[in-house]
C-alpha cells in the first residue's frame, strides 16, 4: 500500500490514507502525511509532554533548513494518541478526523515546533518557495488509538530515555552541496600523513582522537575565511578549493608535529581541546593577513611549538572559560570567546617575538 497518496476531500472531514496494525496489543495505525496537515490537527497536552527545550528546537530548525538546502534528511515517524478522536474505515483504509478533532502528540512536539517557527520565518520573508516546500514535507505518523493516559506518559517516557538528536559531527559527514563539507570528507579519508582512525566521523566529540569531523570544518572555516561558525562568511569555491583543501591539511600536518608527544591526553595537554584548535586556526589566517610573507611553517615554529600547552600554564587563566581547582584542568567551552581569545594570544605572543 503506498501511503503517500494521501486523499483530501473537502467538508468537513481530513480523510487519510493509513494501514491499521498492533504494536505491544495496542490498535496503531500508520499514516504518511504533510506538515501542513498535521498542524490541523495538533494537540500538545502539558500534562504528557514535557516543556519545550528552545534550543533543540533551534538545532531542528537548522536540520530542516539543511534539507531545504536540497540534502536528504530523515525524521523518525511522529506518535500521536486519538483519545477517541476520528474514525477508521478498514475496507478503504483510510482514517477520518472531523475538522476540529485534535490529536495528542507524544513523540515529536519539538520537531513540529521547529516546522512552525521556520514557517513562521519563511512568511515572513516572503520565501514562498521554501515555504511551500515545508507545507507539503511528508511525516509519517502512528496513531494509537485506545492507549490510556498511563500508557501515553509511559510512552513518551520510554521514547526520550532512550534517543539522542543527530549532532553535527554526522551531518558533517553526510552533507551534501557544500565545499567545506566535501573539503572536510577528502581530508578525513585521504589525508597525507593523519591515519582515517585518528579523525571522529559519527560522535558528537573525541577524547582519544585528534578531532571531529564537525570540528574540522569550523577549523578549515577559520584558517581559510576567518569564521568560526558554520553560518560565517565563506569564500571557498570550485575555483580555490584545492588551495584551502592543501592549506587544510598542511595545517594538521603541522599541528601534529608541534603538539607535545601526548597531546591526545586531554587531561595533561589542551591544545586538541576544539576551541582551541579553532583559535590556533583563526591566529594563522589573522597572521597571514597581517604579515602576508609569513610562512605557515615559520608560525607553527616560533609560537605553536614554543607555548607550554599543559593544564599548569598559567596563562590559560585569562583565556580559558573556566578552571577546575579539584581537577587542575582548564575549559575552553565558549566557542566564541575561548577562540578570539587563543587567537589574539597566540598573535601578541608572535609579535613580540618579532620585537614589535
Amino acid at each position: 500500500m503506498d501511503l503517500t497518496k494521501i486523499s483530501r476531500k473537502s467538508g468537513n472531514f481530513i480523510t487519510l490514507k493509513g494501514v491499521c496494525g498492533k504494536q505491544f496489543n495496542h490498535k496503531v495505525i500508520s499514516i504518511q502525511c504533510t506538515v501542513n496537515e498535521v498542524l490541523k490537527f495538533l494537540e500538545i497536552d502539558q500534562e504528557v509532554q514535557r516543556e519545550a527545550d528552545e534550543n533543540k528546537i533551534s538545532s531542528i530548525k537548522k536540520y530542516i533548513q539543511y534539507g531545504l538546502e536540497g540534502n536528504d534528511i530523515y525524521f523518525p515517524p511522529l506518535i500521536f494518541s486519538a483519545r477517541g478522536q476520528g474514525t477508521y474505515d478498514k475496507d478503504k483504509l483510510q482514517y477520518k478526523l472531523q475538522f476540529g478533532e485534535k490529536l495528542v502528540i507524544l513523540d515529536g512536539q519539538h520537531r513540529i515546533k521547529a516546522f512552525e517557527i521556520l514557517k513562521r520565518q519563511l512568511q515572513s520573508q516572503k520565501d514562498s518557495l521554501n515555504l511551500e516546500k515545508v507545507n507539503d514535507f511528508p511525516l509519517t505518523i502512528q496513531v494509537f488509538v485506545d492507549l490510556p493516559i498511563e500508557k501515553e506518559r509511559q510512552l513518551f517516557t520510554d521514547i526520550n530515555s532512550n534517543s539522542s538528536p543527530v549532532n553535527n559531527t554526522l551531518l558533517i559527514m553526510y552533507k551534501e552541496n557544500d565545499l567545506y563539507g566535501q573539503l572536510v570528507k577528502e581530508i578525513v579519508y585521504n589525508h597525507p600523513t593523519i591515519p582515517e582512525d585518528l579523525f571522529e566521523i559519527r560522535l558528537k566529540a573525541t577524547r582519544s582522537k585528534l578531532l571531529t569531523a564537525a570540528t574540522l570544518y569550523l577549523v578549515a572555516l577559520a584558517l581559510n575565511d576567518g569564521g568560526f561558525n558554520k553560518s560565517s562568511r565563506k569564500t571557498i569555491s570550485q575555483k580555490n578549493y584545492n588551495q584551502y583543501k592543501l592549506k587544510t591539511e598542511k595545517f594538521l600536518t603541522l599541528l601534529r608535529k608541534h603538539a607535545p608527544i601526548e597531546a591526545l591526553d586531554r587531561d595533561k595537554y589542551v591544545i586538541f581541546y576544539p576551541n582551541v584548535i579553532l583559535g590556533i586556526a583563526k591566529f594563522v589566517n589573522s597572521a597571514f593577513k597581517e604579515y602576508p610573507d609569513v610562512t605557515m611553517e615559520s608560525l607553527f615554529e616560533n609560537v605553536v611549538g614554543k607555548i607550554s600547552w599543559s593544564h599548569k600554564n598559567k596563562d590559560f587563566d585569562r583565556l580559558a572559560t573556566n578552571y577546575n581547582s579539584q581537577t587542575k584542568k582548564y575549559k575552553f567551552g565558549a566557542r566564541g570567546k575561548s577562540t578570539v581569545n587563543m587567537s589574539e594570544f597566540l598573535l601578541t605572543f608572535y609579535r613580540n617575538s618579532r620585537g614589535q
